[in-house]
């Protein structure tokens, strides 16, 4: 499994070579961009080894890098375009708004803000709703609304689980030497760490304990349905089933994140399928429709702490919260995706078990271990996220530990994205996400392309 560490080098020099012969224009604009933009980027993952490529027009399942090259994309916009690129009817609402007038930020109120509100709660069975700009500041959100409610201070979150850059998630996201028992930054307070327990994901034992122990300590319980950042793994029945008794039993609350979960595999949220109401459910991604909007939906008692007559949380949401543009992107979106559900679903499940089905054969055929999450159990039509996970073992993880124990010694995401790129194809997490503008043919060039990718490591001996 590990090559000689000279010819693992050599071919990731080769690979920087010809990445830089490749992308002349990407490479030439890093000096440009560096001037004033810290690490060229204003977020940290959209970086990748050696350079990432520059962007000059982004259409359905395609990218157009300066350099002129058509890249299948499967990172769309951090997985928030379940259509595709700029979809014409989104594009069209906003165009039309803007000629007449309208849609820039005005600070006042406006009917559509309560027209998607109603539409949010109609969609996912929930009671209320507060906008804001981003998932981050939902969980964050989120999580004050719990504290105040409850009147405690304990958070509970699965280890491996992102809820983005705020002091209560920011403990136990990425492994170091398979551990998640860590800050995952300076600047945190002690007491701020100390507050989070972290969870082994689908540790139903271990979820009992944890409450058992602390139970009368926990304000809430927030938790993603499938982790993201954290493998595509999906929950099982019984651990989200578990994790919605003991809540209610010891009077936490339990939070949803389902920042890329929700309206990724029905026009709702995924708890849903589960049968699982949560208390709060944060929302984003597709439901922006490309535009920046996040959302806080859940029970009114719990949201009524921030309104103005009770004014014990500040949730205020910022100067862009509920931005017409935004709103009215949302709104375009999930009448889209209500309308045509069975459509876009069905179609979307199909494409995505054809990647699964023909990314295990090419892993198995070079002998290479992989593992390529299944869709939730409770899903329907199927998984549009395609993660692929190279390892040592056959064993199917069930929680982000066991994947980080699994974890190749070399064959990472980083390198395969490096790869990939190479033969036009942009990958996330292996592979990433699938949309509506994906077709058989870009599935297909995309196994092709991770076949030739493969193939090129064992011609390089670092398979023996």
């Amino acid at each position: 499994m590990n090559p000689n560490p000279d010819k693992l080098s050599a071919f990731r020099r080769e690979l920087d070579r010809e990445f830089v012969s490749r992308f002349p224009r990407s490479h030439a604009f890093l000096d440009v961009r560096g001037r004033h933009l810290l690490d060229q980027t204003s977020h940290a993952v959209r970086w990748a080894e050696p350079f990432m490529v520059t962007v000059s027009e982004a259409r359905g399942a395609f990218l157009r890098d300066l350099d002129g090259h058509e890249i299948i994309d499967y990172w769309q916009g951090h997985m928030a375009n379940i259509l595709g690129h700029n979809p014409p009817w989104i594009r069209s609402a906003l165009s039309d708004s803007l000629q007449e007038g309208h849609g820039l930020q005005t600070g006042m109120l406006h009917e559509i803000e309560q027209q998607l509100a109603e539409l949010v709660c109609r969609l996912t069975g929930q009671e209320s709703v507060r906008f804001t700009t981003t998932g981050s500041l939902g969980t964050f959100y989120a999580t004050l609304l719990a504290r105040g409610f409850t009147g405690r201070l304990r958070v509970v979150k699965v280890a491996g689980g992102w809820h983005g850059s705020q002091p209560f998630g920011l403990k136990g996201v990425a492994a170091k030497e398979a551990s998640f028992d860590h800050a995952e930054s300076e600047g945190l307070s002690q007491q701020a760490t100390d507050e989070i327990l972290l969870v082994r994901f689908n540790d139903v034992e271990g979820l009992q304990r944890t409450f058992r122990e602390h139970g009368d300590e926990i304000a809430c319980f927030i938790l993603e349905p499938s982790l993201g950042a954290g493998g595509g793994l999906p929950s099982s029945p019984e651990f989200l089933g578990e994790a919605r008794r003991l809540t209610e039993e010891h009077g936490a609350l339990l939070i949803c994140d389902e920042i890329i979960t929700g309206f990724r595999f029905h026009a709702g949220p995924l708890s849903a399928l589960y049968g699982v109401t949560p208390d709060l459910l944060i929302l984003g991604k597709i439901l922006g429709g490309g535009m920046p909007v996040a959302a806080v939906a859940g029970r009114r008692e719990v949201l009524e702490l921030c309104s103005r007559k009770v004014d014990r949380v500040k949730f205020e949401g910022g100067t862009y919260s509920a931005h017409p543009l935004s709103l009215l992107a949302a709104k375009t979106m999930l009448e889209f995706l209500e309308k045509n559900q069975s459509e876009v679903y069905e179609n979307l499940g199909q494409l995505g078990e054809r990647a699964r089905k023909g990314l295990r054969e090419c892993f198995a055929k070079h002998e290479v271990p992989a593992y390529v999450p299944d869709a939730p159990p409770t899903v329907k039509w199927g998984s549009s996220l395609v993660y692929v996970h190279p390892r040592q073992s056959e064993d199917h993880p069930t929680c982000a530990e066991t994947l980080a124990k699994q974890r190749h010694p070399w064959l990472d995401a980083k390198l395969l994205r490096t790869a990939m790129l190479l033969q036009d194809v942009s990958c996330r997490y292996g592979c990433g996400s699938i949309t509506a503008a994906h077709t058989e043919t870009e599935i297909d060039r995309t196994v092709a392309a991770y076949e030739a990718t493969l193939g090129r490591m064992r011609d390089a001996g670092l398979f023996a």
